[in-house]
């Protein structure tokens, strides 16, 4: 299935609303960083799920290099 480029980063933004609204409910740094822990886990399931342990750890160790 081919993806608009456009479409995706258009659904993308629809997907990060509730996030961005979970993360402006966060009252102080404790439950901003509970709230990255819970979603650092879950991204962690998805993506060992949809793309197995070995692709999960490709994303998030490429991920590290860019910073």
């Amino acid at each position: 299935m081919k993806y608009d480029p456009n479409e995706v980063q258009k659904r993308m933004a629809e997907l990060i609303g509730p996030i961005d609204q979970q993360i402006m409910m966060c009252d102080d740094r404790q439950e901003l960083l509970m709230l990255a822990c819970v979603m650092l886990q879950r991204v962690t399931e998805i993506f060992d799920h949809e793309i197995g342990r070995e692709g999960r750890n490709m994303i998030l160790l490429e991920n590290t290099k860019n910073e």
